[in-house]
């Protein structure tokens, strides 16, 4: 069937996708990953995860997940759209209808966020991304982002530390389209305020820019997600989670006090203020030098 006939009688085949390491970023892949399947589940959509490391060998390495995953995708057949999803973005409106988001756009082979105030429509950011992998450009720049990754040889990667490094998943698939513009013609670069942004109406990213600690940020997104699946928590439940989040144990009958601040201050305030006195205390400083 083509794609002007599959579109034609209302069919979407779409996949999300996550991904992270084992350890570092699982936590919050927890958290995100709930509203994801959520979403899935209400709309008959398709979802997949993969924890662990597909090609390196430690955690950073993780971040060339996504480039795999799309691959296998293509190679196993698959022919719809995919969500790509990174471990710190979460669905925020669950009613969002995608069908008739995508419904007018089988003519483009993906659709990209770009970076807010960048000049060049294809500086994106690789957080969030759709691609269409029913478009022979789709196949072509996710074939094209794989080559640049296996180009990479196994001692160069084995350097990268950190995902923010020059080898990077994000800086390769920049290059993959401004280097050709074949591949580049057929995206659809979009604001960020819709899927890729700490505020987006569809998908919100709490990038590192803006809290790069890792529990810290973790801490906001599992409050975040509870608020989008409706899951009303008293004082004492959020002081639990915040807890195991940040240290890595149960609340104990000392952290009343916490609760009782959340409850006097309420929890827009009241949170905030509780994730800095545990990321200050020597408890965590401890955890972190042990780690």
């Amino acid at each position: 069937m083509s794609a002007e006939a599959r579109w034609e009688i209302g069919g979407l085949e779409l996949i999300i996708l996550q991904t992270s390491d084992a350890f570092r970023y699982s936590g919050m892949l927890r958290e995100t990953s709930r509203t994801a399947i959520e979403y899935a589940r209400r709309h008959g959509f398709a979802y997949e995860s993969f924890i662990g490391i597909k090609r390196g060998q430690i955690g950073a390495h993780a971040a060339f997940n996504r480039i795999l995953m799309l691959d296998e995708l293509v190679d196993r057949g698959f022919r719809g759209w995919a969500l790509y999803m990174d471990a710190d973005a979460y669905v925020k409106d669950l009613s969002f209808d995608l069908r008739a988001y995508l419904a007018d756009k089988a003519q483009y082979s993906a659709i990209m966020a770009t970076i807010p105030g960048e000049t060049i429509a294809w500086h994106i950011n690789s957080g969030v991304l759709f691609f269409n992998l029913e478009h022979p450009m789709g196949i072509a720049l996710v074939k094209e982002w794989k080559r640049r990754f296996m180009s990479v040889s196994d001692d160069e990667l084995g350097r990268v530390q950190s995902v923010w490094d020059g080898v990077n998943d994000q800086t390769m698939l920049y290059e993959s389209l401004d280097r050709n513009i074949e591949l580049r013609e057929n995206v659809l670069f979009v604001e960020p305020q819709l899927f890729n942004h700490h505020e987006g109406r569809f998908i919100r990213q709490l990038l590192n820019s803006l809290d790069g600690n890792i529990d810290s940020r973790t801490a906001k997104i599992a409050i975040a997600v509870a608020t989008v699946l409706n899951e009303t928590k008293g004082e004492t439940d959020v002081v639990d989670s915040l807890y195991r989040i940040i240290l890595n144990r149960p609340a104990d009958a000392g952290s009343s006090g916490y609760a009782d601040l959340i409850n006097a201050k309420g929890m827009a305030d009241g949170i905030p203020e509780v994730v800095k006195y545990l990321l200050d205390s020597e408890e965590y400083a401890s955890r972190v030098r042990s780690q």
